[in-house]
């Protein structure tokens, strides 16, 4: 089980049934939406996030706004938790949002939505059996641009080898 796969999975949970913004075919999957919670959550990112990226295009004019808000993915770490029967990892994501609002209320608007598909939510992991995915902390602050706020959510995702 690779941190890629596992970034795959996270991908698939924040972009159930949204367009697709990133050039994987992992994207345009079909998903069950079992909770009202989880719908809204999806509707709020789908209607008001640009797009979900791991490296987004930096554009030619920094006071460009048109791409904000979006998220990105870091790589995070990873642990092993193996036992003498089972194997798996521990592993720490971390989600960055970047807004261009005046205020921290957007960041702190889709960082509500994320926590809402991520805690305690599902994630697919290919090759993986996925055990769980618990909020860790979060933060909102100005970019050192002056201009963008940057907020930070960290999640614990442990999962085992299938």
């Amino acid at each position: 089980m690779s941190a890629y796969e596992l970034q795959i999975g996270l991908y698939n949970a924040l972009e159930r049934d949204s367009e697709p913004t990133l050039s994987a075919d992992f994207i345009n999957q079909e998903y069950s939406i079992s909770t009202a919670r989880l719908e809204n959550a999806l509707f709020y990112l789908r209607e008001n996030v640009k797009g979900i990226y791991d490296n987004p295009t930096q554009v030619a004019d920094p006071s460009d706004d048109t791409a904000f808000p979006f998220i990105t993915l870091s790589d995070g770490t990873t642990s092993p938790w193996d036992t003498d029967t089972e194997r798996g990892d521990d592993a720490t994501v971390v989600v960055h949002v970047w807004s261009r609002a005046s205020h921290s209320l957007e960041s702190k608007q889709i960082q509500g939505a994320i926590y809402n598909v991520l805690h305690r939510g599902t994630i697919s992991i290919t090759g993986s059996v996925f055990v769980g995915c618990d909020y860790l902390s979060q933060t909102v602050q100005r970019d050192p641009d002056g201009i963008t706020r940057h907020g930070v959510q960290e999640f614990r995702i442990v999962y085992e080898e299938a």
